[in-house]
C-alpha cells in the first residue's frame, strides 16, 4: 500500500535548510537524492520538522557531509559521511538518517 503525503505533511523540500558548503544551485540535485525521505514523513506536520544539510571543506580530501534531522518527539538525528564525492556522501547520510529514523519509529511503535 502506498501512502501519499497530505499538503500539510513534512517533505524534504519544505523542511530543508541548505547550509555551509552547499549552494542554492545545488538544491535540485540535493532534493533528488533526498527524495527517498519524503514518504517517511507522511503524517508528520511540516512545522514539526527541520532538516539541516552542510558540508565542511567541500572538494577537499577531508570534506565531511553532515545531515541533521529535528523531528518533534524524537531525538536529533545526525548522520555524517566523509566520501570524496559530495553526492556519494549525501546518499550515505540519507541512508544513515533513514536507518536511525526507522530504528526510532520501530522502538516507539511497541
Amino acid at each position: 500500500m502506498t501512502t501519499h503525503p497530505s499538503p500539510g505533511d513534512a517533505t524534504v523540500e519544505k523542511c530543508l535548510n541548505i547550509g555551509h558548503g552547499f549552494h542554492e544551485y545545488d538544491r535540485a540535485t540535493v532534493l533528488e537524492i533526498l527524495d527517498k525521505l519524503d514518504h517517511r514523513f507522511t503524517g508528520i506536520p511540516a512545522e514539526t520538522v527541520r532538516l539541516e544539510l552542510m558540508v565542511k571543506d567541500r572538494d577537499h580530501n577531508d570534506q565531511k557531509v553532515t545531515f541533521e534531522g529535528h523531528v518533534a518527539g524524537m531525538k536529533t538525528v545526525v548522520a555524517t559521511a566523509t566520501d570524496e564525492d559530495v553526492w556519494v556522501g549525501l546518499a550515505h547520510v540519507r541512508d544513515e538518517f533513514l536507518r536511525q529514523f526507522n530504528d526510532w519509529k520501530d522502538q516507539h511503535r511497541r
